[in-house]
């Protein structure tokens, strides 16, 4: 303790400083303070001087205060400002301060005494509350850090981000919002940060992923910016939340992938048009021209029977266009669901397809409720087509067309398998099938049913699979997601 002094000095010392200051004696009682500290605590000139300093402290500290100054009295050692340090103080009327103190151990009049230098924080606290209040406003999430790595402030906005309130984040570590994988290593890049010219740390924006509270990731935008805290240097996080973008971004990425899909049908459908189109126009322009003959030179005979041809093919072509319509549209139109009695669906669709014919014979196997609910026109599309694609490629050297069709629920799934004793598939073939105007053989056809079946199968949720073998016959089996009829 080298400072030595008398109270005249000090007095004089204490009357030019702007700053709250009183002297302590060893026993704990005044010596004197300033008018600056007399204001802060709310007492006249000279009414602290020989009072216990205690009196300046809430009374459930003072009794553990006297054992604190007494140790310091053995051990005196400097305080300086800027160490973080709060402590509270009691005015005259009660109000609680909150104050930064310095201590400074002197020798005045050959006894050991302490200089207090109280610095009234009510200030500083305000203008950090309407800080806080405006970073509360703030639509995305702000976090302070100072020199240690601690979080100092944190607004609102963390807790529909992240989980946590702003109370719980502060003093702990920063790193407790970085995923555990990645703290080792943002301790290292949080060093250098600080060690950066503040040209090239001045809005530091990066993608990255903060730790939740329970502890998922969640992808946001840092910013990070430099600022004072009470002479240190600390940093202020702005994070703005990823995952709404993120969405937005992949769900244009999946229309783009569905949009390319759509021109690349369009582009199959313009090369398959004067090929699968082109002709049925060719032969109903030469149907009319027949008629036109005919009708010129007065022959009737015919004329009839010509133009219902040519009405047949129109309607057949007309048929087909829609078919390509519907096959470029069925994901995107939605459909109600509703109760389906799958077995009188399937009985219907064949005898409005075969006809009536007794060279083919449908087996039906159900082992389901009476109805199951989903997009009655979608299933309708994938039966009736499935049904005439069978019809169509039957094995004309075997005496009957068998056609067997099994359904039953597996878990929330329905499958349903319809297979055939037709003519089969090449295996160089059956990778291609549902692809656009793909056809086989010369069966004729329009080469969009089997695409048109597994759009329409994709729309009900669900997947389709073939299997073939020459000769032998086909089978196709469907897995679709579905609810049983009563169920929520």
């Amino acid at each position: 303790m080298d400072v030595q002094m008398n109270l005249d000095v000090i007095g004089m010392a204490f009357g030019v400083s702007p700053i709250a200051m009183m002297l302590v004696a060893p026993d704990g009682r005044i010596r004197t303070c300033n008018a600056e500290f007399d204001a802060l605590f709310g007492y006249g000139p000279g009414a602290l001087t020989g009072a216990p300093v205690e009196t300046l402290l809430p009374e459930h500290l003072r009794s553990g205060h006297v054992a604190l100054r007494q140790a310091f009295n053995v051990i005196p050692a400097k305080r300086r400002m800027g160490a973080e340090r709060e402590v509270k103080g009691v005015a005259r009327d009660g109000t609680v301060l909150p104050l930064e103190l310095a201590l400074e151990p002197v020798v005045v009049d050959g006894g050991p005494h302490v200089i207090v230098v109280a610095l009234d924080l009510r200030h500083r606290h305000a203008q950090r509350e309407r800080i806080s209040s405006v970073m509360d406003a703030a639509s995305c999430t702000m976090v302070v850090v100072d020199a240690g790595g601690r979080i100092d402030f944190v607004n609102r906005a963390v807790t529909p981000l992240l989980g946590y309130t702003p109370e719980e984040l502060l003093g702990r570590p920063v790193e407790d919002l970085v995923p555990e994988d990645l703290r080792v290593a943002h301790q290292v890049y949080r060093r250098s940060f600080a060690l950066l010219p503040d040209v090239r740390a001045k809005g530091r924006s990066r993608t990255v992923t903060a730790r939740h509270r329970d502890g998922h990731g969640v992808t946001v935008e840092a910013t990070l910016d430099r600022i004072d805290l009470d002479g240190q240097t600390g940093v202020v996080a702005t994070l703005v939340d990823l995952t709404e973008r993120i969405e937005t971004e992949r769900a244009l990425a999946a229309r783009a992938h569905e949009l390319e899909r759509l021109n690349a049908d369009l582009e199959q459908f313009s090369r398959g048009v004067s090929h699968d189109l082109k002709a049925p126009l060719a032969s109903i322009a030469g149907l009319l021209s027949l008629c036109r003959e005919d009708f010129a030179a007065g022959e009737t005979a015919d004329l009839g029977d010509n133009l219902a041809r040519a009405a047949e093919i129109a309607e057949h072509s007309v048929s087909e266009i829609e078919s390509v319509l519907l096959a470029t549209m069925t994901t995107e139109r939605g459909i109600a669901r509703v109760p389906v009695d799958l077995g009188g669906l399937i009985r219907q669709l064949w005898r409005d397809l075969s006809g009536g014919a007794v060279s083919a014979r449908l087996e039906l196997e159900l082992a389901l409720p009476e109805t199951v609910a989903t997009e009655e026109a979608t299933l309708r599309t994938v039966l009736r087509n499935l049904l005439s694609n069978a019809l169509r490629y039957r094995d004309d050297m075997k005496a009957e067309l068998v056609v067997q069709v099994t359904a039953r629920q597996t878990g929330e799934h329905l499958k349903i398998i319809v297979s055939d004793n037709g003519i089969g598939i090449p295996e160089a073939v059956l990778p291609e099938i549902f692809g656009l105007f793909r056809k086989h053989g010369d069966r004729g056809g329009s080469g969009i049913g089997l695409n048109l079946v597994q759009r329409s199968v994709e729309r009900l949720g669900g997947r389709i699979a073939a299997t073939s073998t020459e000769g032998e016959g086909t089978t196709f089996t469907l897995d679709l997601p579905i609810r049983m009829e009563g169920e929520a």
